[in-house]
């Protein structure tokens, strides 16, 4: 699904003539074909939602190192290119339902509650719909309150 409405979006763009588009489009397309290839069978949405992760995360340090060399034309430019990328990722579990996620996993923890654990627990379960920097915060929350 994510990659079809890719392809239909860089078709799309190429009608509009939407050149910054169209490039973010194609290198994420690429990137996904360059992890096909590497995997020797097509993505899951899982995987493909991962490629358009890494593709934001990669823009977000691009956007630090511009900023500190001073080139807003590239904080602009890059800031848009990862707005183009967010609209094709998976919706973003809220605070709350994180808080809920981690509740759930620790009211079913029977083991000793280790931080790693359950990082590994709740980051599966939320499958590539939660930040791991606050999903971390919250388990950390949630082991010192308990």
């Amino acid at each position: 699904m994510i990659k079809e409405r890719l392809v239909e979006e860089m078709k799309k763009a190429m009608k509009e003539k939407d050149f910054t588009r169209l490039d973010t489009i194609r290198l994420v397309l690429a990137e996904i074909k360059n992890e096909e290839i590497e995997k020797r069978e097509p993505l899951n949405e899982d995987e493909l939602a991962r490629v358009l992760k890494r593709g934001v995360k990669k823009l977000e340090d691009s956007i630090g190192y511009f900023e500190k060399g001073n080139r807003p034309e590239l904080i602009q430019k890059a800031k848009l290119e990862m707005s183009i990328l967010q609209e094709f990722m998976p919706s973003q579990l809220t605070i709350e339902e994180i808080e809920a996620l981690v509740d759930e996993v620790l009211t079913n923890w029977s083991e000793k509650k280790s931080f790693g654990l359950i990082m590994k627990e709740v980051m599966s379960r939320a499958a590539n719909r939660a930040d791991g920097s606050q999903v971390s915060v919250i388990v950390k929350q949630k082991l010192n309150e308990g």
